[in-house]
């Protein structure tokens, strides 16, 4: 069976949503080539681990890569999309272009394999794709197998790898955590490796709970996290330690109060996904219900956000 392809030109905000919306018109297989990718500083920060060709990436913006078998392709799906797009809040759409192609069966299989890496996220966290062999350049070194398939947060965008660095930083054993909008799972991975538990994964989407099933599968501790779908922290009642939220800004916003009620004493929320012309009202609504700010980062546009629950 040979596939569709769809390429898409979008503007860099649009990055850490595309996979979702992919994924909720049906696609097989998704590809995203980063035109930053050749100059982000983590390369340089951590130490280069993989050479990257600039052949590969468009010379501005995000290429995106999107299959479909023929059988399940039709026009109406390319409608879809850009449907989807307009409608994300808080989020700038500046450049949003399609084109099509058709694809032998055997060169889809492996054309998104050739753009995912092993890379270094943080300090730590080395991220390995599970078709790649990686050896430890010291023993410090903290490694997370991931095969992102159909969720998204491989930890290369900023969003999600300035979280990893809060992790790494404020994180401790036996901490208890809830992880809101887990996607691919590497978060709770990144908990569970520094010895935190119990570890619950939420997600609203349950193709992206069995993606972050098969990744938990990967790093051993399918039976030490438990992964259910679940719209942000409705129902939960069990305190916790830590939570983390990597998120859109608005959404952030409207379980704050939430959060703060389901952290115990001293707790630690975790949270990006927020644009920077959205900070000063994460901030305050954070300070308003009660959280000290730790940590503010800042990167590419997003900020991070560590804050402490004072009692």
């Amino acid at each position: 069976m040979n596939y569709k392809e769809i390429t898409l030109m979008i503007n860099h905000e649009l990055e850490p949503f595309i996979a979702e919306i992919l994924n909720e018109v049906g696609a097989n297989g998704i590809v995203i080539e980063d035109s930053l990718e050749l100059e982000k500083g983590r390369i340089e920060t951590f130490g280069e681990i993989y050479e990257l060709n600039p052949a590969d990436y468009p010379e501005s913006d995000v290429r995106v890569k999107v299959y479909f078998s023929e059988l399940d392709f039709s026009e109406a799906i390319i409608e879809d999309i850009k449907q989807k797009i307009n409608a994300l809040e808080d989020v700038r759409v500046s450049r949003l272009e399609f084109s099509t192609n058709e694809v032998q069966e055997e060169d889809w299989a492996n054309e998104w394999k050739n753009h995912f890496h092993a890379f270094k996220a943080s300090e730590r966290f080395v991220v390995v794709p599970s078709w790649e062999v990686y050896d430890k350049k010291n023993d410090d070194e903290i490694i997370i197998e991931l095969d992102p398939g159909m969720a998204f947060g491989t930890g290369d965008h900023a969003t999600t790898s300035m979280c990893l660095r809060l992790i790494e930083k404020y994180v401790l054993p036996k901490q208890s955590v809830i992880d809101v909008g887990t996607g691919s799972g590497i978060l709770s991975i990144a908990a569970h490796k520094l010895g935190a538990s119990p570890i619950k994964a939420l997600d609203l989407d349950s193709v992206a709970v069995r993606v972050a099933v098969d990744n938990f599968d990967k790093n051993d501790c399918a039976d030490k996290i438990q992964a259910e779908p679940g719209n942000l922290l409705t129902g939960e009642s069990e305190k916790r330690d830590v939570i983390f939220a990597n998120i859109l800004a608005h959404i952030v916003d409207l379980m704050i109060d939430d959060s703060y009620k389901l952290l115990n004493d001293k707790g630690l929320l975790i949270t990006s996904g927020i644009i920077l012309e959205k900070e000063r009202m994460i901030v305050e609504h954070l300070e308003r219900v009660g959280y000290k700010i730790l940590e503010i980062t800042r990167e590419n546009g997003w900020i991070a956000i560590a804050a402490r629950k004072e009692a």
